[in-house]
């Protein structure tokens, strides 16, 4: 059997010479990444082995491999996120002989901190304290068929802007209201004065985990603030370090419909966009699994959270020459300026627009709705993203 196993990985491992070899720069080494997520999880996970396997003879490339995974794997941002993918790079970084001893080690602590509360597992436990009550509390007093916690620090700007957004969201409120969600933000750091002097909407718990366990004990691996866990009324795992409030909404979405036999409810605010020109045809709903149908989902988070520089990253070079970063500052701030507050988006559709394939949603605000539209090249960079008219929106099929 272990043969027949050895046999296969040489297998691949050749396959993956030959795509290597024509490609004309590491940077396509990120092409490969795009098509290695779209696997079965067990054929991406074993044909990554095999691929740190073949690149082991040449450490540049073997670095520059675990680096771009590193930079597209363990990144809740980035819509190649996957955390089981990094930890198959990790483990193969930090027992095998291609890097230093101290680059082993760097990639053994990363490995040990990816394993913590994988998703799947139980959440570890903590304890926090709340204003205006000397009792501690702990996570697993909380009740309540999902629980969603929120990891923030009241001096970061991005964490005001998604718990602004969290305190409008019609759809969380609505689960919170009938106590099917517990939304408990935590501040995992010291400076006390700080937590007590911030505001927080009454729809969550405000809690200090003020005897630092998370991070003297390193309880979780939060590599960038805000960051989301939600967690099954067992205290289950569902999405791990994610620091987009819109595949939260998503997957709560996903689990509302699980639980009722009718039609899930009416999903949160996100734009979607139709064009009104004449060749544009009806649309159709966005497959789940579509690759582009994640990366829009995450494009929107990144306009919506105000993430400028990365989502003009996610722009095609072409593209990049005729847009400034500029343009796609304060974009939220400024339609609610004359919209009112942003409520959610609907579900993502498909439109053909001259020949192109746009990936559209509806968003909705306090006064009106707003179409918003987001088109690819083939290597899933961004070719055209755009708010338009409600109207001009198609209905899908």
């Amino acid at each position: 059997m272990k043969k027949l196993i050895f046999a296969a990985i040489i297998a691949i491992a050749g396959w993956f010479n030959l795509q290597a070899q024509s490609m004309p720069a590491p940077e396509r080494y990120n092409e490969y990444l795009e098509q290695v997520v779209q696997l079965e999880p067990r054929k991406a996970e074993f044909l990554m082995t095999a691929t740190m396997e073949t690149l082991a003879k040449d450490p540049k490339g073997y670095r520059q491999m675990m680096e771009l995974a590193e930079k597209r794997f363990s990144d809740p941002a980035d819509p190649l996120h996957n955390e089981v993918l990094y930890m198959v790079v990790l483990k193969h970084a930090s027992e095998n002989f291609v890097l230093s001893g101290a680059e082993k080690e760097k990639q053994r602590l990363l490995l040990e901190g990816a394993k913590k509360n994988m998703i799947g597992t139980i959440a570890a436990d903590f304890d926090y304290v709340v204003l205006k009550d000397k009792n501690v509390h702990h996570l697993k007093d909380l009740k309540a068929d999902n629980i969603l916690v929120y990891f923030n620090n009241p001096d970061c700007e991005s964490c005001e802007m998604v718990k602004e957004r969290l305190a409008n969201s019609e759809f969380i409120n609505q689960l919170v209201n009938d106590k099917k969600l517990i939304v408990l933000a935590i501040y995992p750091y010291d400076d006390k004065n700080l937590w007590s002097k911030t505001k927080y909407p009454k729809m969550m718990i405000n809690g200090w985990n003020q005897s630092r366990q998370i991070e003297y004990n390193e309880l979780y691996d939060l590599p960038t603030l805000p960051c989301f866990y939600l967690l099954d009324k067992n205290y289950k795992v569902l999405i791990k370090n994610e620091g987009s409030l819109n595949k939260v909404e998503a997957m709560l979405q996903e689990l509302a419909t699980a639980q009722t036999s009718g039609p899930a409810p009416a999903a949160p605010a996100t734009p979607v966009a139709k064009q009104t020109n004449a060749t544009s045809q009806a649309a159709v709903l966005a497959p789940a699994n579509d690759p582009n149908t994640a990366r829009s989902e995450q494009m929107l988070g990144l306009l919506l959270e105000n993430k400028a520089q990365e989502l003009y990253d996610n722009l095609s070079d072409k593209v990049k020459g005729q847009v400034q970063l500029a343009a796609f500052e304060g974009i939220l701030e400024k339609l609610e300026g004359k919209l009112g507050k942003y409520q959610g988006h609907q579900a993502w559709e498909i439109q053909q627009i001259q020949g192109a394939k746009a990936y559209t949603t509806l968003a909705n605000f306090e006064k009106s709705s707003l179409g918003f539209l987001i088109v690819y090249d083939e290597d899933g960079k961004i070719l055209g993203v755009n708010f338009v008219p409600a109207q001009a929106i198609k209905k899908g099929n």
